[in-house]
């Protein structure tokens, strides 16, 4: 369609400036432009199959003058002895065909410089293309890398801390020992199965805390208290993968390790269309806290929602009293 318009203008131009028959104007119009669209497709493959992009500046210049020429070249004779020897006997026609020469050669310059623009303006797409797509590579790598890092914090953390246990309780209690093995490999075999951005929901992710707890319960026994105050309308909401492992963790390292008495650890859930709300509670002593931190599992949920909301904003901590709060937001 687009030749065919353009050979319309031909004509039409032709019909304004020159006294010409209907069927010069015709064959005029759609023969120059057909044949000026064939040698530009196969100029167009030619450039767009060779390896012009990788060349150097001084051989990609010389490589247009030469294709410019043949281009040209091929056309302007192959048009020329067309028309010429279908309208021999048109003398006027033929002095026009002859004195139209330079111009025709400036509009095969102007087209071929129109392929080489729409040429070099394909390959610019392409490689900004390339460009956004191996970024986006980079930066998913880079993003499964730390959240990685900070899920291989977490881990080796609690196990050391459960061995320790089980070490001391296969002498003095054998059967919480068995006990506490067992609920180890269930809460690891979950672990593994997390990759770290997979979400999970909130009723597995409960699950999992349940099987720490009864880890943790075996080692302080009735020193742990723990409440659920869960909404069972959040129960699939969606979460990241042993995102409340570590609060919990740190719960209990700042409550129950510091305590010779009960300590309470309490868990609220609430959630509306677009966030699910977990708040978790728990007795401490600020004076232990102030001289050791907030602990690596606050930092570590800090830093994993950071990445994966890319929002650095979910995490609040209340103290109040005795009391830690912990509230984390995971927007859905």
């Amino acid at each position: 369609m687009l030749w065919v318009f353009i050979s319309a203008i031909h004509s039409i131009i032709l019909l304004l400036s020159r006294k010409f028959s209907l069927d010069i104007l015709l064959i005029e119009g759609l023969l120059s432009n057909f044949l000026l669209g064939l040698f530009g497709i196969g100029l167009w493959i030619s450039i767009f199959y060779s390896n012009i992009k990788h060349q150097a500046l001084f051989t990609k210049i010389i490589n247009h003058i030469l294709l410019i020429v043949i281009f040209l070249g091929l056309w302007m004779l192959i048009n020329y002895l067309i028309l010429s020897s279908s309208f021999k006997n048109d003398s006027g026609y033929i002095y026009y065909l002859k004195s139209s020469i330079p111009w025709r050669l400036g509009n095969g310059f102007l087209f071929y410089g129109m392929i080489i623009l729409a040429y070099y303006l394909l390959i610019f797409y392409q490689n900004f293309r390339e460009k956004v797509v191996k970024e986006s590579e980079l930066k998913t790598l880079i993003k499964e890398s730390e959240l990685t890092s900070l899920r291989s914090q977490i881990n080796p953390h609690f196990i050391y801390n459960s061995l320790n246990s089980i070490s001391s309780l296969t002498i003095i209690s054998p059967d919480k020992a068995r006990e506490m093995v067992i609920k180890l490999s269930e809460f690891l075999r979950y672990s593994i199965s997390q990759k770290d951005e997979q979400m999970t929901t909130l009723r597995e992710e409960l699950l999992n805390l349940r099987r720490y707890l009864d880890i943790e319960k075996i080692r302080f026994g009735d020193r742990l208290i723990v409440l659920e105050n869960i909404d069972n309308q959040c129960m699939n909401k969606k979460l990241p993968g042993l995102i409340l492992q570590p609060l919990i963790e740190n719960a209990v390292k700042y409550g129950v390790y510091e305590s010779i008495e009960s300590t309470e650890i309490e868990i609220v859930t609430s959630c509306n269309a677009v966030a699910l709300k977990v708040k978790i509670r728990n007795d401490y002593d600020p004076d232990f806290v102030s001289k050791r931190g907030e602990g690596i599992g606050l930092n570590n949920i800090r830093s994993r929602l950071g990445i994966i909301y890319r929002n650095d904003n979910l995490v609040t901590i209340n103290k109040t009293g005795n009391i830690f709060e912990v509230i984390v937001i995971f927007p859905q």
